[in-house]
């Protein structure tokens, strides 16, 4: 039944372009003490299929809690009906904090832009995310909330904000699926713009 409603739910995510969702595939390997990852991103609009990236990063684990990891991106979005692509190599630290009653991770993130058409730049993104220790009802689903600050390094301005919260589902034999609904707001004049997004997420 579980399997069913991931499967169900994925789909309405792949085929359905009349509210904004964000479909995502990672591919996770171990090489040693790190992890390597492989990061498939797609996100639609009321404008239709917009945004498309894919990430390669590698992660490595220090002290008990600490990751730093490296990664690029390769990131497309339509432009006058054609695609544009800008490039992020980045690096980020992460710090886990795990209770018995709550899992806390820290997250702090550098990346350089570099894009068609307009200067290079570099902006911070840090977030704070807080997920329950383990599944919590007899769906096995495990709920997390997070929140985003993106920051512009130029004058630390904080521009733009993610707020989301979702769940993890049950491991299947694909994979673990995770869903989760992202609110964004962006300053544009001097005026908080709001959005939304919907996540459908596969980890392998």
């Amino acid at each position: 039944m579980r399997k069913f409603l991931t499967l169900l739910i994925f789909s309405i995510g792949l085929l359905n372009s009349q509210f904004n969702h964000q479909d995502k595939l990672v591919i996770k390997r171990t090489l040693g003490k790190s992890t390597v990852t492989v990061d498939f991103d797609g996100r639609t609009n009321e404008t239709g299929f917009y945004h498309k990236h894919i990430d390669f990063g590698i992660a490595y684990p220090f002290q008990q809690s600490w990751i730093v990891e490296l990664k690029y991106r390769a990131q497309y979005r339509t432009k006058e009906d054609a695609w544009s692509l800008e490039r992020r190599p980045q690096v980020q630290l992460i710090k886990n904090i795990n209770r018995p009653s709550i899992k806390w991770q820290i997250r702090s993130r550098m990346e350089y832009r570099i894009r068609e058409g307009k200067e290079d730049e570099m902006r911070n993104r840090s977030r704070i995310q807080i997920k329950a220790p383990k599944p919590i009802s007899s769906l096995k689903i495990t709920p997390f909330i997070s929140n985003e600050f993106f920051f512009a390094p130029k004058t630390w301005e904080h521009y733009i904000n993610w707020c989301s919260f979702g769940f993890d589902l049950p491991k299947l034999k694909i994979g673990r699926p995770t869903i989760f609904y992202k609110y964004v707001i962006t300053q544009s004049d001097g005026e908080w713009v709001p959005s939304y997004t919907l996540v459908f997420k596969l980890t392998i």
